[in-house]
């Protein structure tokens, strides 16, 4: 009998840790498997997110983890470029001067290593006084080489604890070129945001999480509020006009066949 009672205890235990683990698990940081882009305008790419201004508002935004660091991802597109912001908390002590954040782009939504052939990386090179480059690779059998056509833009900056990294990649390019991912719309492609400490690539990336980026096939920006409201009232007054117009043509015809019926 006492061991029935223990072991339903037992169970109870491992039934109620499974739950608050459970609970714990999803209230956290998780990585993200795919997400959508979403449609707006183009926000400045200058390693600010300017929220009076409502910059990104629109852009998909996701909290998930890189390594163990939990980052903000914003992913916006327009008819042009797909946006990625990276933005997380860290004490000021423990940023490197050299620090960067990279986006390791598949030419696909394979997370195949040979298919990784493109590289965007924006590297401090004195973190302190937010001086940075932005840098653009193909990669060769696991080799950075420098892209002969620097293609898409990036920026950071680091204010008190908050480091940003902003990223400009183009869509459907004219001129694809074969050291670049040919993102296209309607498509979803694999992107490995790297962290690192050291200019050292592939060998300087301390953390780093692989996430599926789908971008829209349509990129028919939306009607701003103020417009829409404008047209609105204009097919309510034209509308209201017409129906008027035809109201008195038939008043006209209806007094012309009253006239005739005197007159007779």
């Amino acid at each position: 009998m006492k061991k029935i009672k223990f072991s339903v205890l037992i169970c109870i235990l491992i039934v109620n840790i499974s739950i608050i683990s459970f609970f714990l698990i999803s209230k956290g940081y998780s990585t993200i498997d795919e997400i959508s882009s979403e449609i707006g305008e183009s926000p400045v790419i200058d390693g600010y997110i300017d929220l009076p201004s409502n910059e990104w508002k629109k852009a998909t935004r996701e909290e998930i983890l890189l390594g163990d660091l939990p980052i903000t991802l914003r992913v916006l597109q327009n008819d042009e470029n797909l946006y990625i912001s990276v933005q997380f908390d860290l004490l000021v002590k423990y940023h490197s001067l050299n620090e960067f954040v990279g986006l390791i782009i598949s030419n696909s939504s394979s997370e195949v290593k040979e298919e990784f052939i493109d590289a965007k990386i924006i590297q401090f090179s004195n973190i302190s006084k937010n001086e940075f480059t932005f840098f653009d690779y193909y990669i060769d059998n696991g080799n950075f080489l420098n892209d002969t056509n620097l293609n898409g833009e990036g920026a950071a900056k680091l204010e008190e604890d908050t480091s940003t990294y902003e990223f400009s990649l183009p869509i459907k390019a004219l001129i694809v070129n074969e050291q670049d991912a040919a993102l296209d719309f309607g498509n979803t492609y694999a992107f490995n945001i790297t962290y690192g400490e050291t200019p050292i690539y592939q060998n300087g990336v301390k953390k780093s999480t692989i996430i599926l980026i789908n971008i829209k096939s349509s990129t028919t920006s939306e009607i701003p509020f103020s417009e829409l409201t404008v047209q609105i009232i204009c097919i309510v007054i034209f509308s209201t006009l017409g129906a008027l117009y035809c109201y008195y043509i038939y008043k006209i015809f209806r007094l012309k066949a009253t006239i005739k019926r005197i007159k007779r």
